[in-house]
């Protein structure tokens, strides 16, 4: 193998890799990127059995050939070069790294011994932007268990049925986010881990364009012209979760984002051990208040004019859970639904319809 590429857009992909491959010592191919020539191409390939991850740039190549260098060394040695056109050649198992200013040598496991990627048939997919697909795992995210005790709560539900839209959906029992796009597909239900969402985020989010969504029973991949992104599916079966979604309210609050983001950003200061923080509605006076207190820190509280109908209302939650959702609202005016102090509060843009929040009181506080 013997090629020369850029250097900047060769780190870029393998800082990308690096995020896919698994520190195993008894798996020590798990550890390094598989370098792979195609025709006016280097591919550069990783994986941890869980996901896999393969990203494409332009290559002068003058000998076609592969090789498995640590990806850590690799990504070390490129860092340090301040050259953009670098020269890779495999030399008895060595891959030798040429730039103006400098010259690498590193040893290189077997290729023989990198597990293959799976190929998905393309069969069951759909296309969807990248501003839309990021934006609809950057709103749910947030609201998918940490744990994997119930590995379906630790995953985001991507669904469709009939005229119902592709929708992400995810929950940790103690708050709901669900982001509805304008994409229909016959019949789709997808459970796909939250550390691959993640993932996808961070590969795509600075790409443009269609990213194909090519999925099976088991298995999943995001890909564009120049990245792909394998992951496992979740086994199981997301809980039916509409039917904790209010339709009306018994309180309708509407006010300035940044009214209340700042005032809950400041009141999560004062929050107690549990995190706790209160929000007070009062109708007639036409003010939404948020409040809290600990013995350690002292206390605090701020004042917000708001549009109010119905019943005054005073609610504990988890700073957290609240200041998350108030962050991903992208408008100047949220709007709180409540039903009461024992009843989730439902979060949301006052002109964003595709996506909500719901947040758990805390109770017995």
């Amino acid at each position: 193998m013997k090629l020369n590429c850029n250097k900047n857009e060769l780190y870029r992909l393998i800082s990308l890799a690096e995020r896919s491959t698994s520190k195993n010592p008894t798996l020590p191919t798990l550890s390094s990127v598989l370098l792979k020539t195609g025709k006016n191409q280097l591919s550069v390939i990783s994986t941890n059995l869980e996901v896999g991850f393969e990203g494409n740039l332009s290559a002068k190549v003058e000998k076609e050939g592969e090789a498995l260098p640590p990806i850590k060394t690799l990504i070390s040695i490129l860092y340090s070069i301040p050259d953009e056109e670098i020269t890779l050649e495999n030399q008895n198992n060595n891959l030798k790294i040429t730039s103006k200013t400098s010259t690498s040598k590193i040893k290189c496991l077997s290729v023989e011994e990198f597990p293959v990627i799976p190929k998905i048939k393309k069969e069951k997919f759909f296309s969807i932007h990248q501003d839309d697909l990021t934006q609809a795992l950057k709103n749910t995210i947030p609201a998918a268990s940490l744990t994997h005790t119930k590995p379906e709560l630790a995953s985001i539900y991507i669904y469709s049925q009939g005229k119902f839209p592709i929708t992400f959906v995810a929950t940790d029992s103690f708050r709901l986010s669900e982001h509805k796009t304008s994409l229909n597909f016959p019949s789709l239900s997808i459970l796909l881990p939250q550390k691959s969402a993640q993932e996808i985020t961070r590969i795509f989010e600075d790409s443009a364009g269609d990213i194909d969504v090519i999925f099976n029973n088991n298995q999943i991949v995001f890909q564009n012209r120049n990245i792909s992104f394998l992951s496992r599916l979740t086994e199981g079966s997301f809980p039916e979760y509409q039917t904790i979604i209010p339709k009306s309210f018994e309180t309708q609050v509407v006010v300035e984002k940044n009214s209340i983001l700042g005032s809950t950003r400041a009141a999560g200061v004062f929050s107690s051990k549990l995190s706790e923080i209160t929000l007070s509605v009062k109708a007639e006076e036409g003010n939404l208040i948020v409040k809290s207190s600990s013995p350690d820190t002292g206390e605090y509280e701020a004042i917000s004019t708001a549009k109010i109908s119905g019943q005054d209302v005073e609610a504990n939650f988890n700073y957290h859970y609240l200041l998350e959702a108030l962050q991903l609202i992208s408008g100047p005016k949220v709007f709180l639904g409540f039903n009461g102090a024992q009843k989730a509060v439902l979060v949301k843009g006052m002109d964003e319809s595709g996506y909500i929040h719901l947040v758990m009181p805390m109770r017995g506080v």
